[in-house]
């Protein structure tokens, strides 16, 4: 399995990764920076030169009708500046709430496809996780930087405008404000990074516990277990200790926060000492008026506040843009993942197992070990064996969910890891012991499509081949009833039995050339297992079908048997030549048959 590198961007090249995002789904946002730095600036400095202008008026003797003029000129500026402000507001924040989920849905598409044995890596789990915290909230990574690179940039033109009219009376005091700002930079920055170590990066992987056993405390299809085995307390306590621990990684974040606001605040107020103290000194020597003086304190003030703003903004941006890393760096080894793909057209197919060996990762010990086996077209194979025998790793390595340690796999002599998976996944039509529901009609959880895409008729002929009918001659609904009680209150809920009734049904539907059934019947008794796999063996009759089970129901028509144990493939023939060599085959045979005598063809093999 790959390792997920963390990948580190400047915040620069975040910045324009994430507004590309908005440029594509919500172009105006870009527009209303533009609005909100000149509104923003306008709105903070209109009254400061209205401020002055009255003064002068006072003082100098200002002529009226020229001052009025001034204030009906700024005062209109002034209610434009709000307008602009209020269409801001109103414009962002549904667009950046937009966008996220846009981000959200690039992510989860990239996910979905995935190699399905990264799903069992816990490396790759907590790089998800990560990567859901980048996404989770407004404030933070992707949403984050959308909103708060609006802010930054105002505070850039308001910071310089400030700036500017400061450096006509004395440039020392403009560049003391930048220096006591940048030293506060850098208590704020290491806040800030704190705070994502101590609330993301240690507890990924107790965010990601939490998460699942919060999952199963709200899903009612754990509910039996929970009452019956009084898990309650267990659950809820597991919940509170971990609630704990990333709680605990939040109070250390907070005390950072504490130590960085008490050292800014000194440096604030040295700042304003040293600020006012200069203008008094200025005004008293004569070198500014009246007027100039409340001017150049509103910009004091302004810069002094707004430069703040800008660097603690910075910073969020800086820990917005390491959340941001760890989007692209999931959405990034998802796309290392891609193959090179040769064309691959075929009818009849033929499966090669060459050498093939495969273990877990952090496991010292083989599931499968040496694998040498070869499925002819139109052949019927039974892979049997014990419980942890290595039976379902086979299947995960034949379906390309898993890639082999060593050895390879082919199909047609051409190696299953060169064949594009989409398309190799429709030479399949699996029936696993596991079958999941989903809250989509019946029609729908056959055909696995979309309802327009759902052939009805054909699903429930299929239902009807797989033994659903007396079934489905109950429901009002007929194949648009709805699955599950999620979103519905009248959900249909099958037995375990229908549930794999239902999955026959749906690998029927498929059509594939290639029908593999991983212990599908585990939910039912002997004899209806049997009658099972008589009825799906006629069904699919012509195509190459693989039967894995512990129980040997599916032995009996199959052309050739495979034995697995401890991850080895230890007998291998058709089923009355192992029964002659009177091997773990016979003798598992011999032990099971007394279920399989009631009137069906495998009292035969007993006799």
């Amino acid at each position: 399995m790959n390792r997920v590198e963390q990948k580190k961007y400047n915040l620069l090249s975040n910045i324009i990764y994430v507004y590309k995002g908005v440029a594509k789904h919500k172009p105006y946002l870009i527009a209303l920076i533009l609005l909100s730095i000149i509104c923003t600036a306008g709105s903070k400095y209109i009254w400061l030169f209205m401020s002055k202008y009255i003064i002068e008026y006072i003082i100098i003797g200002m002529q009226s009708s020229e001052l009025i003029k001034t204030v009906v000129v700024l005062t209109i500026a002034n209610i434009v500046c709000m307008i602009g402000l209020n269409a801001v507001n109103f414009g962002k924040d549904p667009a950046a709430f937009y966008v996220r989920p846009m981000f959200m849905l690039k992510r989860n598409i990239k996910h979905i496809g995935m190699f399905y044995e990264n799903l069992e890596n816990s490396e790759v789990l907590d790089a998800v996780e990560k990567s859901k915290d980048s996404t989770r909230n407004v404030d933070v990574g992707i949403e984050g930087i959308i909103r708060f690179i609006l802010e930054f940039c105002t505070c850039i033109f308001t910071c310089l405008v400030a700036v500017i009219i400061l450096c006509k009376i004395s440039i020392f005091m403009a560049f003391m404000v930048w220096v006591f700002g940048i030293l506060s930079y850098f208590s704020i920055n290491k806040a800030s990074q704190k705070e994502k170590e101590f609330t993301i990066d240690d507890v990924s992987y107790q965010k990601r516990k939490l998460e699942y056993f919060k999952r199963i405390s709200n899903d009612y299809s754990f509910g039996k277990d929970i009452r019956l085995y009084q898990l309650a307390d267990k659950l809820l306590k597991t919940q509170d200790e971990l609630q704990q621990e990333i709680h605990s990684g939040v109070r250390k974040a907070r005390i950072q926060w504490i130590k960085s606001g008490l050292f800014t605040n000194l440096l604030d107020l040295s700042r304003e000492a040293l600020m006012y103290g200069g203008l008094v000194y200025f005004i008293l020597r004569g070198n500014i008026e009246i007027g100039d003086f409340m001017l150049y304190v509103g910009c004091v003030h302004n810069l002094s506040e707004t430069f703040y703003n800008l660097l603690k903004i910075y910073a969020k941006l800086k820990k917005c843009s390491a959340e941001t890393n760890d989007y692209r760096s999931l959405n990034e080894f998802c796309e290392s993942e891609k193959e090179n793909f040769e064309e691959f057209e075929a009818k009849e197919f033929e499966i090669y197992f060459e050498n093939v060996s495969f273990k877990y990762p952090g496991s010292q010990d083989y599931a499968l070990k040496n694998i040498n086996i070869r499925i002819g077209a139109h052949e019927k194979l039974a892979v049997v064996g014990l419980n942890g025998a290595g039976k379902t790793t086979f299947v995960k390595l034949l379906l390309k969910l898993y890639k082999p340690t060593s050895g390879k796999i082919y199909i047609n002599g051409i190696d299953i890891n060169t064949i594009d998976t989409k398309k190799y996944y429709k030479l399949f039509a699996p029936v696993f012991q596991d079958m999941e529901c989903y809250a989509f009609s019946l029609a729908e959880n056959i055909s696995m499509k979309c309802e327009d895409e759902t052939d009805k008729q054909y699903a429930k002929e299929c239902l009807m081949k797989a033994g659903l009918g007396e079934k489905l001659n109950t429901l009002e609904l007929g194949m648009d009833t709805p699955m599950l009680k999620v979103l519905t209150d009248d959900g249909l809920e099958l037995s375990g039995g229908e549930k794999q009734k239902l999955a026959l049904a749906r690998a029927i539907y498929k059509n594939a050339p290639m029908v593999l059934l991983d212990e599908p019947t585990a939910a039912l008794d002997a004899m209806a297992e049997s009658k099972m796999y008589e009825q799906f063996d006629a069904i699919i009759d012509g195509k190459l079908a693989i039967y894995i089970s512990h129980r040997l129901a599916s032995t009996r028509f199959c052309d050739n048997i495979a034995l697995f144990e401890n991850g080895e493939m230890t007998e291998y023939g058709t089923h009355s030549t192992l029964l002659e060599q009177n091997g773990r085959y016979a003798e598992m045979f011999q032990m099971q048959s007394q279920y399989y005598k009631e009137g069906t063809k495998y009292e035969e093999a007993v006799c």
